[in-house]
């Protein structure tokens, strides 16, 4: 039944906290909506009631399953004297029943009865079913230390209980799925607190694997060094040369799907998996390694594949060489032009490595190579290419003098192809050793491109410049603020000591709940910009980004400032300035067409209307505004047309920034790029109404979401033309409106919308400072 021995060290993983905001991001959500009951679920309840009542024994031994299963699971364990996992699954028991009773009370203002509920007995639907939560997290906070036909049986029967407890009537679709995000959230707690067991392999099945198909493997131990995601071992061949066992493994808590997709999308390490299933990844590399040694780069070989009586997948190579990083002195500026050599042969072979440092650039005798291929990718892009040059400069830069290291870069590659590969020359584009590297040295990545271009003769691009931010500016957004309250109590009827009644009255966890909810926008907007991207970004960076930009615009409102930061951001990722003005371009246009596409649907599909009134004359106002800005238009093109200096000079800029932004462009057709952008666009949207219906709620009022989406689109699409910074005054003008017109008093409306934008606006500036100074900090702006 258990993978992996008591003994074995536990560790804290990143899943973890993936799953455990999840389910707290998923309780708060069902939360909201599960009191009173919305009408698809009604229904789906009506139907359920009309299913023969002879199924019903049926659905009470699913329920039963996952009781019958975390008692067995507890019964082993004490059998087997695992008294640190017995502590665990006690715990997470009586976490996820404390979560469940909390959570009841909160949601429908009553403590659910336990023994019924744990019983599935009585004729009320129970929210959450305390049959489902409880055996669940036992069932979860087990699963890492299971075998995997254990862990499937277990995941099978908590979701045939769910099911169960639904068609048994004993909880509703919205109760059941708290339940089993309770199960997952007491679960992830635990393994946070007390880690868990990464079910690794063990060395006597791999003996046995690699003997049953004639592989002699003498002096088999665990590598000192283990990476993510597989379990590595050394041993010797027959012959006494050193083999390398990689064992991707089955019970292997870091192989899992939804781990490596993490890691693969939050951090996009260089050299991270290309492929999620761990045959696709032993097959990958195994593949890559014979395309390379084939090339003459390689100093592995591929001794054989096969699999352990556990069916983990292991691929066992056959080591030539020492890693450069365990004999530094041998660096040279001689060793440092053969590795030039080496890395522009398996270019030329369509290959790029992904990890060119000082631990996987390997030498044999007088021969160079290059070790572990599991991140490398065949037909590259020029972005690959040029994030392998740019790592082996500063791989050389680290061990020997700079301006050796230089001299041998200029004539390894020549000026166009370093011209290229500078822009790389950042922290984003090295691996996970160089970067502690290179802050242990105080190398100067900035210094490094600078010298390259000096010696290669060739201009540098200069990294785009930003407006720190001053007490002047930070002062004007604050009086901006000011004023839209000022004009908000002198031009409206709203009785303040109303809304202050209005806000002290409202339901403080759904207030929470909407607070919480009006974060997650940014998310998605890093999801949508990396698909605006035509190169892979990581997540987190670009979710700080969209973090330190909701702290510039408050700070500096102007929008040269925000644009200033999306550039130099880009930069740093090797773009240059044109395609990255064209992912913002981009990435605006998408957003622009959902809210379009949303605006008409609403119009089309459903009895919500904006209320224009197109029969009134225009305000002399604005007609006296685009009539200055068509003869200012007109003004400067005759400027353009009388002065030939100023003329070539901007077509010349206007003609660099189109070639560079097609870049942007090519690739859209990539289904992937695609759903990342529209589809991350259109949940920002989603996200953002709903935390304003959220908040409507809140203060007793109910809002459907077709109207909150018209409401919140309209309002932004009027913000974005009007030109006051950061749409103070007039978002929450439009928002107020809107609300009133859907039928909510103006002091309840005007209280919604400032509980609103200061969860969406006024607030995330706070956390945006940090994100901004770890930027920053890690070189990235």
């Amino acid at each position: 039944m258990f993978a992996s021995d008591e003994r074995e060290p536990r560790h804290r993983r990143a899943t973890d906290i993936i799953l455990l905001l999840s389910s707290l991001g998923g309780l708060v959500l069902l939360g909201a909506v599960a009191d009173p009951p919305a009408g698809i679920e009604r229904s789906v309840m009506a139907f359920v009631a009309a299913i023969p009542s002879g199924f019903r024994g049926f659905w009470a031994l699913l329920i039963f399953l996952p009781v019958l299963l975390a008692v067995i699971v507890i019964v082993s364990a004490v059998a087997r004297r695992r008294w640190s996992l017995l502590r665990d699954l006690v715990l997470a028991g009586v976490l996820s029943l404390g979560g469940s009773l909390l959570l009841g009370w909160i949601v429908l203002g009553d403590w659910p009865p336990v023994w019924d509920s744990l019983r599935a007995a009585g004729s009320l639907p129970y929210f959450p079913p305390l049959s489902l939560s409880v055996p669940g997290a036992v069932i979860v906070t087990a699963s890492p230390h299971l075998v995997r036909p254990m862990r499937r049986v277990g995941r099978w029967i908590v979701f045939l209980a769910l099911f169960g407890n639904v068609l048994h009537e004993t909880s509703t679709p919205t109760g059941a799925a708290a339940a089993l995000l309770l199960a997952s959230g007491a679960a992830a707690s635990i393994h946070l607190i007390f880690g868990s067991s990464h079910g690794r392999p063990r060395l006597e099945d791999v003996a046995a694997a690699l003997a049953r198909i004639g592989v002699a493997a003498q002096s088999l131990s665990a590598a000192e060094r283990q990476p993510t995601g597989m379990f590595e071992a050394t041993a010797l061949d027959a012959e006494g040369n050193p083999l390398l066992i990689k064992v991707f493994g089955r019970d292997a808590h870091d192989t899992q799907l939804v781990n490596v997709a993490w890691r693969t999308l939050w951090y996009r390490e260089a050299g991270s998996p290309t492929s999620f299933g761990r045959l696709q990844q032993a097959e990958h590399e195994a593949f890559l390694t014979v395309m390379a040694a084939a090339a003459g780069v390689c100093l592995d070989q591929v001794v054989t594949a096969t699999a352990t009586p556990g069916n983990d997948v292991v691929l066992v190579l056959r080591r030539a060489g020492t890693p450069l990083d365990a004999d530094p002195e041998r660096w040279s500026p001689g060793l440092a032009q053969q590795a030039w050599h080496t890395l522009e042969t398996l270019h030329g072979a369509g290959i790029a490595h992904g990890q060119v440092d000082a631990t996987h650039l390997v030498l044999h005798g007088i021969d160079m190579g290059l070790a572990d291929f599991r991140g490398a990718v065949i037909t590259p892009g020029a972005d690959r290419l040029a994030t392998d040059r740019a790592q082996l400069l500063v791989t050389a830069a680290l061990a020997l003098d700079m301006d050796v290291a230089l001299s041998g870069a200029v004539d390894a590659l020549g000026a166009d192809a370093l011209t290229e590969t500078l822009p790389y020359v950042q922290m984003p584009a090295l691996t996970v050793a160089q970067r502690s590297a290179v802050r242990n040295s105080g190398l100067d990545l900035d210094r490094l491109r600078t010298n390259a271009a000096e010696q290669a003769g060739i201009t540098l691009p200069e990294l785009q410049r930003l407006r720190r931010v001053t007490v002047r500016s930070a002062l004007s957004a604050v009086l901006l603020v000011v004023a839209f309250v000022a004009l908000a109590a002198g031009l409206t009827d709203i009785d303040f000591d109303l809304l202050a009644e209005q806000v002290r009255n409202a339901t403080w966890w759904l207030v929470i709940a909407a607070a919480i909810i009006a974060q997650l926008p940014r998310l998605t907007s890093a999801i949508s910009v990396i698909g605006a991207s035509p190169t892979p970004l990581p997540l987190r960076p670009v979710y700080a980004l969209q973090l330190a930009t909701s702290y510039i615009s408050l700070a500096v409102p102007a929008t040269a400032a925000r644009v200033a930061v999306n550039i130099r951001f880009f930069q740093r990722h090797g773009l240059r300035p044109g395609t990255a003005l064209a992912v913002g371009a981009l990435d605006g246009f998408a957003q622009f067409v959902v809210q379009v596409l949303l605006l008409l649907g609403i119009l089309v599909f459903t009895p919500a209307t904006l209320h224009l009134d197109l029969s009134g004359s225009v305000p002399s106002g604005l007609s006296l505004l685009v009539l200055v800005v068509v003869l200012a238009g007109v003004a400067a093109l005759i400027t353009l047309a009388l002065v030939p200096k100023w003329r070539r000079a901007i077509f010349t800029w206007v003609r660099t920034l189109v070639t560079e932004a097609v870049h942007a462009v090519n690739g859209l057709d990539s289904p992937r790029r695609l759903l990342l952008l529209l589809g991350g666009n259109l949940a920002t949207e989603l996200l953002f109404a709903f935390a304003l219906q959220t908040f409507a709620r809140a203060l007793g009022y109910q809002v459907g979401l077709a109207e909150v989406l018209l409401i919140n689109i309209s309002v932004s699409l009027l913000s974005g033309v009007l030109p006051v910074p950061g749409g103070i005054g007039v978002v929450e003008g439009g928002l107020t409106f809107g609300l009133v017109r859907a039928g909510i008093p103006e002091e309840a409306a005007f209280a919604i919308v400032l509980l609103y934008r200061l969860a969406t606006f006024y607030l995330p500036p706070i956390w945006g400072f940090f994100a901004l100074r770890w930027l920053e900090r890690t070189n990235q702006l």
